[in-house]
């Protein structure tokens, strides 16, 4: 089954496909709606404002990309309509294996595998036509427009023929944190750096190849709550201290220590890479 045929027959067999959507109250809003550039498979929502964004694939879902792209699309949306908290992802096709649901679910990303014998039930029982809207345009605030605008979305783009595996560099490096879903900067502030491991607030990052920074691209900040010893200790011995910040007085909590990279590639072995 190609993908604009299970997107055609959730379409018009929506309440029989996807009944638990349904029943919560989503109703297919567009189908191809355009969002910053991007155009989501499937858009639902409920009479309340609550969304789900669908991704439709033909077959096993290609991982980490599909992970990723609906990751972006979420990204996307709390963009553009940062008051509308209630967002649902969900990752639908033909064939859902174990591990990939495990993962999508681990980045709260729901999945669905709906075979082409559930299709075909659901089409024969359907009594609507399927008509939905397609193209529709999501129109977000001047504000998110030019934020989207200045964002500099190749600084976390892997170049084509780039294989993020050693040997490695800083490129590979920072590329390979951002793929694995660590957080990285809003791209359209200046200086886009990707945490080194999952914080909050921020402790531990390492700053993009592009970034003006000769030396000293990792900065860590033993202050926050967030801090963790443990992690520090495994990293240290690829890193050398360079300087530490002096924003002074009263904003002694907000200094970090720079350090610089001795070997990437045990660097990328201490991060998990």
């Amino acid at each position: 089954m190609l993908e604009g045929e299970l997107e055609a027959a959730i379409c018009r067999a929506f309440p029989l496909l996807l009944p638990d959507l349904y029943q919560a109250g989503y109703r297919i809003v567009s189908s191809q709606a355009v969002l910053l550039g991007r155009r989501l498979d499937l858009l639902l929502q409920t009479a309340d404002e609550r969304t789900c964004i669908i991704e439709l694939k033909a077959g096993a879902p290609p991982m980490p990309d599909v992970r990723d792209q609906i990751l972006d699309y979420a990204d996307c949306w709390r963009t553009s309509y940062p008051k509308q908290t209630d967002l649902r992802l969900m990752v639908v096709s033909t064939v859902i294996p174990e591990k990939t649901a495990s993962e999508l679910g681990n980045f709260g990303v729901e999945s669905r595998a709906i075979s082409v014998a559930e299709v075909l039930d659901a089409l024969e029982r359907s009594q609507t036509d399927g008509r939905v809207p397609t193209g529709l345009k999501s129109m977000p605030n001047d504000l998110a427009k030019v934020r989207h605008l200045l964002s500099d979305y190749d600084a976390i783009k892997v170049p084509k023929g780039l294989v993020l595996a050693p040997p490695w560099s800083h490129e590979k490096v920072f590329l390979a944190l951002v793929k694995r879903g660590e957080r990285h900067k809003d791209l359209w502030k200046k200086n886009v750096y990707v945490q080194l491991c999952p914080q909050n607030p921020l402790c531990a990052v390492l700053y993009g190849p592009k970034v003006e920074v000769t030396k000293g691209m990792v900065h860590f900040n033993s202050r926050p709550s967030s801090w963790n010893e443990a992690f520090f200790q495994q990293v240290k011995p690829c890193l050398k201290y360079v300087r530490s910040d002096n924003k002074g007085p009263g904003k002694e909590r907000s200094n970090f220590d720079w350090y610089s990279v001795g070997d990437w590639d045990s660097f990328a072995t201490s991060l998990g890479l």
